[in-house]
C-alpha cells in the first residue's frame, strides 16, 4: 500500500501526544473526571482518575486498527491505489480522538466551562468534510467505505455509491455546521424543533445511511440484474 511517512509519523505523533499530556497532567487532575455527556452537553458519566486515559488508549486502538487491517483485506491490494486517502482518513480520526480527549481534560478542571454540544457538532462535521472529500478515492475493499452485499459483489456499484454518498457526507456536514449545537444561527428547520439537536442530528444520519444503501441496492439491480 502506498503510504506517506509524513503522514505515518502525524498519526502516530498524535497518539504519543495525547498519552503524554495526559500522563503530565495526571497527578493533577481531581479523584473524578467527566467521561460522558447526555444529548444536551451535561455530564452523566464519571470515572476514576486512571480513566483519563481511555482517551489515548482508544486513539491508540484505533490507529493500529486501521493500520493492520489492509494486511487482512481479501482485497488488500486495492489500497494500494488509495493509500493516501485511507491514511489521510486515519490522521483525521486520530486528531478528533485528540481533540475528545482535550475535551475531556479541560472538563476534570472546569467541568462547567465548555459547551460540550457545540464543539462535538464541530467535530463531527469536520470529520465528515474530510469523509466527504476523500470517499470517492475509497476503491473496492471489505473494510473501508459503504459495505453492502451489493457493493462488495460490483466494483463499479462500489464506484457509483460512493460518489453518490461523497455528496450525501458533504451535505451531513451543512447539517452538522448549521445545528444550533455547533453554535451557528440559522432558521429553525424541521429537524430542529427542541433544545436536544444533537439527538435529532443523529438520527438524520442513520436516516440518510438508509439511503445510501437503498442506493446501492438499487444500482445492484441495475448493474448486474
Amino acid at each position: 500500500m502506498k503510504q506517506s511517512n509524513k503522514t505515518e509519523w502525524a498519526i502516530w505523533g498524535v497518539c504519543a501526544l495525547s498519552f503524554a499530556v495526559t500522563l503530565a497532567l495526571l497527578p493533577l487532575l481531581p479523584a473524578r473526571i467527566p467521561v460522558h455527556w447526555n444529548v444536551d452537553g451535561q455530564i452523566d458519566g464519571w470515572a476514576a482518575r486512571p480513566g483519563a486515559f481511555f482517551g489515548p488508549a482508544m486513539g491508540l486502538g484505533l490507529s493500529l486498527l486501521m493500520k493492520f487491517l489492509p494486511y487482512i483485506d481479501p482485497r488488500r491490494r486495492s489500497y494500494e491505489k488509495f493509500g493516501r486517502a485511507y491514511d489521510a482518513f486515519r490522521l483525521a480520526l486520530a486528531l478528533f480522538v485528540l481533540i475528545l480527549q482535550g475535551v475531556t481534560l479541560y472538563a476534570a478542571f472546569y467541568p462547567d466551562g465548555l459547551d460540550v454540544s457545540r464543539i462535538i457538532a464541530a467535530c463531527v462535521g469536520a470529520l465528515l468534510c474530510v469523509a466527504g472529500n476523500y470517499m470517492p478515492k475509497f476503491r473496492h475493499n471489505y473494510f473501508c467505505g459503504i459495505r453492502t452485499p451489493w457493493t462488495l459483489a460490483s466494483e463499479t456499484c462500489w464506484r457509483r455509491t460512493h460518489r453518490f454518498g461523497s455528496g450525501a457526507v458533504w451535505r451531513w456536514r451543512r447539517a452538522a455546521f448549521s445545528s444550533p449545537a455547533a453554535g451557528w444561527p440559522r432558521p429553525r428547520r424541521l429537524w430542529e424543533p427542541c433544545s436536544s439537536c444533537p439527538l435529532i442530528f443523529i438520527r438524520t444520519l442513520f436516516i440518510k445511511a438508509a439511503v445510501k444503501i437503498d442506493f446501492a441496492a438499487a444500482m445492484r439491480y441495475t448493474i448486474l440484474g
